[in-house]
C-alpha cells in the first residue's frame, strides 16, 4: 500500500500563520502560495495583490520588489538549504527584518516559509540610545578633564600657603605666641585638607581623562605601609589619635601591584580612619599574607594574597550605607553632620584600586562603633598582569 507523499495543507497552515505575530508567507515547492497571514499583507501593503492559496508567488515577489531599492530575489527561486536572515530597508524608510526557512519532510523539500517583521521603531530607538550614550561619554570625558585641570590648578596656591605656614612656624623666626600660633595651625589644617580634596579629585579623574595605564610590578607592601603610617602619624598625634602598625618581619611574598594605585588607596584609608576618629581614639593597621577571606578549607586551595586591615575607633559607618560609601561623592549621614570636610571620593579610590588588582574589600562596624576595612589582594594581581597580558583588567 503506497503512502501519500508529504505535503503542506493550506487550511491548517493558514490557521497556524494567523497566530504568528510577524508577517508570514508560506510558498510551496511549486512556487505557489500555500498560506499568507494578514500581517504579511499589511506590512508590505499588498492590498489588491492575490495572496490566496494557489496564487502565483511571483506576483507577490514583484509587488514586494517595487518597495525595495535593489529589488527582492524571486520567491520561486529561493530554494537554498539554509535559514536566511537579513534586514532590508524599504523605499519609504521603514526597516524590516526578513527570514527564510526551508520546510522539509522525509528528505523532500515542501516549500519555504518567509517571516517579515517591521523593526523601524526598534532601530530608531537603538540609534537614539547610541547617540545619547556617545553624548554622555563625551560629557563624562569633559567633566573628567575639567576636574583634573581644576584640581591641578588648586594645588599650586595651596602649596604656597602650606610653605609659608611652615616658614612662619619655624622657631628661628621667633615665637609666634599663643593666639597667632593657633591661627597658623588652623590655616595649615584647612589648607592641608583642601589640598587632600584636590588630590582626591585629581587622582579620581586623571585616568578617565586619559591618564597612563596601570603598571604592575612586584611590591612588598610592608615598606609602603610603614612609610604611609609614618607620614600620617604627626597629623594624627596633633589630633590626639594613636596609630599602630602590625606587619610581619622576615621574608614576605611580594604582590604584583600597581604601586601608585595601591598607595593612593591605602593613603585614602589611613586619612579616613584618622579624620573620623575623635581625640583619644586609635587607628590600627595590620597586614599579613593569607588566602582570600571566606575561602576556609576550599579545595583546591585559594591563591594566596595579602590582607590589609585598617581599623579605627571612630564614628563608624551605618550598616545600611556600608555599600553606598564606595560610590563617588557619597558620604554617610553621620559624616555629613559632623565637622568632617571631604568630597566622598576616598573609598571610591579604594574600590577602584581593589578592582584593578582583582581583589576584594569589606567593611565592618556600625555607627558609633568604629570602622574596619579589609582589603585583600591576590599575589599575582589581575589575570594576565604577570604574563604580558592587558594590564588593569580587574573585574567590573
Amino acid at each position: 500500500m503506497e503512502t501519500e507523499p508529504p505535503s503542506l495543507h493550506a487550511p491548517c497552515c493558514e490557521a497556524v500563520l494567523r497566530a504568528v505575530p510577524p508577517g508570514a508567507l508560506l510558498v510551496g515547492d511549486d512556487g505557489r502560495i500555500v498560506a499568507a497571514n494578514p500581517q504579511f499583507v499589511e506590512v508590505f501593503g499588498l492590498r489588491g495583490v492575490d495572496t490566496s492559496t494557489g496564487a502565483d508567488a511571483e506576483a507577490v515577489a514583484d509587488a514586494v520588489a517595487r518597495l525595495l531599492p535593489d529589488g527582492l530575489p524571486s520567491v520561486r527561486g529561493a530554494r537554498g538549504e539554509f535559514v536566511r536572515r537579513a534586514e532590508i530597508r524599504l523605499r519609504d524608510g521603514r526597516t524590516l527584518r526578513r527570514s527564510r526557512q526551508p520546510i522539509d519532510a522525509d528528505g523532500r523539500r515542501l516549500g519555504v516559509l518567509w517571516l517579515v517583521e517591521d523593526v523601524t521603531e526598534q532601530r530608531r530607538y537603538e540609534a537614539e540610545l547610541h547617540r545619547h550614550i556617545d553624548r554622555l561619554g563625551e560629557l563624562a570625558r569633559e567633566r573628567a578633564e575639567f576636574a583634573a585641570r581644576t584640581s591641578h590648578e588648586l594645588r599650586t596656591p595651596l602649596a604656597t600657603v602650606l610653605t609659608f605656614c611652615e616658614l612662619l612656624a619655624d622657631p628661628a623666626l621667633g615665637a609666634l605666641g599663643e593666639p597667632r600660633g593657633e591661627y597658623l595651625a588652623t590655616i595649615r589644617r584647612a589648607a592641608t585638607r583642601m589640598r587632600d580634596m584636590a588630590d582626591g579629585l585629581l587622582h579620581r579623574y586623571a585616568q578617565a581623562a586619559g591618564g597612563a595605564p596601570p603598571s604592575f610590578a612586584p611590591l612588598d607592601p610592608v615598606p609602603l605601609l610603614t612609610r604611609l603610617v609614618h607620614d600620617v602619624t604627626p597629623w594624627a598625634t596633633r589630633d590626639g589619635v594613636f596609630v599602630t602598625l602590625d606587619v610581619p618581619g622576615g621574608e614576605r611574598p611580594p604582590l604584583l601591584a600597581d604601586a601608585d594605585a595601591l598607595e593612593r588607596a591605602l593613603t585614602a584609608l589611613l586619612d579616613n580612619a584618622v579624620k573620623f576618629t575623635p581625640a583619644g581614639g586609635t587607628v590600627a593597621v595590620t597586614a599579613r599574607p593569607c588566602p582570600r577571606p571566606g575561602d576556609g578549607e576550599a579545595r583546591p586551595p585559594a591563591p594566596p594574597g595579602w590582607l590589609i586591615t585598617v581599623t579605627d575607633s571612630g564614628i563608624g559607618i551605618p550598616k545600611e550605607f556600608q555599600d553606598e560609601v564606595f560610590t563617588e561623592f557619597v558620604r554617610a549621614p553621620n559624616a555629613r553632620r559632623g565637622p568632617y570636610p571631604g568630597t566622598g571620593l576616598g573609598l571610591s579610590v579604594v574600590r577602584d584600586a581593589v578592582r584593578l588588582h582583582s581583589g576584594t574589600v569589606a567593611v565592618h562596624g556600625d555607627e558609633g562603633h568604629g570602622t574596619g576595612v579589609e582589603v585583600w589582594l591576590p599575589l599575582g594581581g589581575p589575570p594576565g598582569a604577570g604574563r604580558g597580558g592587558p594590564s588593569g583588567a580587574g573585574p567590573a
